[in-house]
């Protein structure tokens, strides 16, 4: 009895598998054997086109495959724009078009793509779907009665295949994040592609700033890329705005101007050089800062008299002159741009030291004053240690050990008339006490004691490529005297601003050992002059 009921049961299965056309496979979405979306008597076509769209769809790095003969196609469907992206070994171009779903009397979902180029390609443009599988799609192309067999496969096979407009735009996209593309001219041009947007910002040496254009690419009739820049610096730079591709590598494009037939070779760059891109006045201030001429010294001829200092930032590529002369500070700030090959030339010629300067001119060996008479020279900025006899480049002396310099007291100081109230309010005893002390390594104040200010520490050279000091007010008071700095602050509050808010060049007033010292600030008309060295 059994045996007889399972019998029974196995036939009833199999008639009704018998009734059904299709069939469902409990690994695989099968269509239209699985239901997955309900009962299909409400509207059997909607969710037949339903269940052949859940198979076509396809994650991003996936495409279906359709091979005849020596032809391939790939397909890629947006299902719920009905669209789909096409390549093929005919046409290697990437297109995008709309197909359309139906069922006919059998109840088979027919896919159209009338409008396309797969008429040409395979014979057919009208596919009734037979069986779709998540790994294949069986059909029979309505034209020609040709049966097909659609795989999916990975993406990467239908992005391989590329026209060489798409190659050379994948290799401009190739670069790294942030990074882009260089032509090396007189004042290099830089590239940033956006091959999403069409877009591309160019700048250069000689303009930083962004400027945004657009760009396109097409192939022309002798059968090479052409690449149209419109509003880019490159045309402005070069009197051209169309180039033509001549050979590339993954690192490097070769393009011939199509109206002035001149050649480019355009190179990939990293983030960190464009970022980091150098006007031409950048460039030749780097080079002074490596020779050691960011700043220097203008002294008389005769006597080695301090005459003036320069210095020069680069941000901005300006020359800043201070000179003094009879306990008057003159400061020219002038800017400077690179017209000639090594020479900076300033806006306009400015008179410091009784000569008409118009330039710096970088050598290799060093740097000269265009216009500088012979009644000047230019000289590094040194000075004598406490032996008299070891000379010291002033970023090296400023930082010598206690003993290493020579004191400045003993004398009264000069100083610009916004500190000196202050300094006659210094308590007396033969004259204020207010010195440079080369031992303590330290400026010395009395007030209610004496007050030693440590001027050595971090923070010693503020402007790069300079040896313009800052003294730092975070080392604090030598122990055992004065031991409030506020109190040196409320008491003598321009002096306290003057060495340790400000910036300052230091400066011999002459080349021998018993020059006096001067303390110029490089943002104020304020300094003070030691005349006295002392040597004990």
């Amino acid at each position: 009895m059994k045996l007889l009921k399972n019998f029974i049961c196995i036939a009833l299965m199999s008639m009704a598998m018998g009734a059904c056309d299709w069939y469902s496979d409990p690994l695989e979405l099968v269509y239209p054997g699985t239901d997955l979306s309900g009962n299909k008597d409400d509207n059997k076509e909607s969710e037949l086109i339903k269940d052949v769209e859940q198979v076509l769809a396809t994650s991003a790095d996936e495409v279906w495959k359709i091979v005849k003969e020596n032809v391939t196609v790939y397909l890629f469907f947006n299902v719920e724009e009905g669209k789909y992206q096409m390549k093929s070994t005919v046409n290697p171009k990437l297109v995008s078009y709309e197909y359309k779903t139906s069922v006919n009397e059998e109840e088979n979902v027919v896919l159209s793509f009338a409008g396309s180029d797969l008429k040409t390609i395979l014979g057919d443009e009208t596919f009734v779907v037979t069986n779709a599988k998540i790994s294949s799609i069986t059909c029979k192309g309505q034209e020609s009665n040709t049966e097909y067999v659609w795989k999916r496969t990975a993406r990467s096979e239908m992005d391989a295949l590329m026209t060489e407009e798409e190659k050379v735009e994948s290799l401009l996209a190739s670069v790294e994040e942030g990074g882009g593309w260089k032509i090396d001219l007189v004042n290099a041009c830089y590239f940033i592609f956006d091959t999403e947007q069409k877009t591309v910002i160019t700048k250069s040496e000689r303009e930083p700033q962004n400027v945004s254009g657009t760009y396109s690419l097409v192939l022309n009739n002798e059968g090479k890329v052409e690449l149209t820049l419109v509003q880019s610096h490159f045309e402005t730079l070069t009197k051209e705005n169309v180039l033509v591709v001549t050979e590339y590598n993954e690192n490097s494009i070769t393009w011939q101007g199509k109206s002035n037939g001149t050649s480019y070779i355009m190179t990939k760059v990293t983030k960190a050089e464009m970022d980091n891109i150098k006007t031409p006045e950048q460039q030749l201030i780097e080079k002074m800062f490596a020779q050691g001429w960011g700043s220097g010294v203008i002294r008389s001829a005769s006597d080695g008299n301090f005459a003036a200092y320069y210095y020069v930032t680069k941000d901005d590529h300006t020359v800043h002159f201070l000179s003094y002369a009879n306990k008057t500070v003159v400061r020219e700030n002038i800017v400077a741009t690179v017209t000639e090959e090594g020479v900076l030339t300033f806006q306009k010629p400015i008179t410091v030291s009784g000569s008409s300067l118009s330039a710096i001119k970088v050598k290799e060996d060093g740097v000269e004053l265009v216009g500088l008479t012979a009644e000047s020279k230019l000289v590094g900025n040194v000075s004598y240690g406490k032996d008299k006899t070891s000379l010291y480049k002033m970023v090296d002396w400023i930082k010598l050990p206690g003993g290493g310099q020579p004191q400045f007291k003993n004398a009264r100081c000069i100083l610009s008339a916004n500190l000196e109230a202050e300094y006659n309010r210094v308590p007396a005893f033969d004259f204020p006490i207010f010195e440079w002390n080369g031992d303590w390594t330290s400026i010395v104040i009395y007030a209610d004691n004496y007050y030693f200010m440590l001027y050595q520490g971090g923070n010693m050279t503020p402007i790069e490529g300079t040896d313009i000091i800052r003294f730092n007010k975070d080392a604090g008071l030598a122990p055992g005297y004065g031991s409030d700095i506020n109190k040196v602050k409320s008491d003598y509050p321009n002096i306290y601003g003057f060495l340790f808010d400000e910036d300052h060049i230091i400066v011999r007033s002459n080349e021998t050992p018993e020059a006096g010292l001067y303390v110029f600030s490089i943002s104020s008309d304020s300094f003070v002059y030691w005349p006295q060295p002392v040597f004990q």
